[in-house]
């Protein structure tokens, strides 16, 4: 917040801490989307697995 205070001498290093938060934040996602992916896979394993039952 003091960088913003300070005004445009600020600005570089605002736009670095701006870059890293997106790379950051583009790392969480990726993880996020593997971690969803082996969600999926047990859902679909669990869905399977109950339709076999039934089926029984």
């Amino acid at each position: 917040m003091d960088w913003i205070v300070e005004g445009d001498n600020t600005t570089q290093l605002r736009l670095e801490m701006m870059k890293n938060l997106k790379q950051a934040v583009l790392a969480e996602i990726s993880l996020m989307t593997e971690s969803l992916k082996g969600i999926e896979v047990k859902i679909t394993r669990y869905t399977n697995r109950t339709q076999e039952r039934k089926e029984e």
